[in-house]
C-alpha cells in the first residue's frame, strides 16, 4: 500500500467517509482536481491541524441547553435529530460530531426533551432541522417531528437542511406520498 493510501486511511479513521452511488457516478476519475471529488473524497490535508482550529468551530456545545438543540439566536433553534449523513462533506464543520461510532440518533426521550424545550419558549418561531441530514430519518420519525412542531403554535417556519435530494435522489422517490 502506498504512503498516500495509508494517509487516506488515517483520514477515514478520524473523520467519516461516505460517497453515495449518485455522487460517485458524477466524479471524473481522470481529473485529480474534480470539484465533486474534492467535496466528498478524503484528502490527506485533513490531517493537518493548526493551533487556531477548534473541534467545535461554531460553538454548538456552548449553545446546547438540551441534547439535540442549538439555541444560538433568540427566535430560532437548530434541532439535530440525527448525526449521520448519506455523504460526508470534507468541509463539514461538524465532522468531529457526525458519522459512524457517534451517537447517531436522538433517543425518544432526548427528542421529547428537545421538543419540550422548543414548546416552552414562545420566542422561538423558526426551527431548523439539521445534524447530520434529517432526511435520512424514517418517514414515521419525520412525520412525528413535523406534527409536534406544527402543534407548537409559536413555531411558524420549519426548515429541513438536507442534501438527500441531490446526493441520494432514489431515497426521495421511495418515500410514501400520503
Amino acid at each position: 500500500m502506498s504512503l498516500q493510501a495509508r494517509r487516506i486511511e488515517e483520514v477515514a479513521k478520524k473523520y467519516a467517509v461516505a460517497v453515495s452511488p449518485a455522487i460517485r457516478a458524477l466524479i471524473d476519475p481522470n481529473d485529480p482536481n474534480d470539484p465533486i471529488a474534492r467535496q466528498f473524497l478524503p484528502d490527506v490535508a485533513e490531517l493537518t491541524v493548526t493551533a487556531d482550529e477548534l473541534a467545535d468551530p461554531i460553538a454548538d456545545e456552548a449553545h446546547s441547553p438540551v441534547k439535540g438543540i442549538v439555541h444560538r439566536h433568540p427566535d430560532r433553534v437548530l434541532l439535530k435529530a440525527v448525526s449521520s449523513c448519506p455523504v460526508y462533506c470534507r468541509f463539514c464543520f461538524r465532522r468531529e460530531m457526525v458519522g459512524p461510532g457517534k451517537a447517531n440518533l436522538l433517543t425518544p426521550a432526548d427528542l421529547a426533551e428537545a421538543l419540550a424545550y422548543i414548546q416552552s419558549r414562545p420566542e422561538i418561531w423558526e426551527v431548523i432541522l439539521t445534524g447530520g441530514d434529517p432526511f435520512i430519518l424514517s418517514p414515521r420519525r419525520m412525520g412525528q417531528i413535523t406534527e409536534a412542531l406544527a402543534e407548537t403554535g409559536h413555531v411558524k417556519v420549519v426548515r429541513w437542511h438536507t442534501r438527500v435530494p441531490v446526493v441520494a435522489p432514489g431515497a426521495v422517490s421511495r418515500w410514501p406520498c400520503t
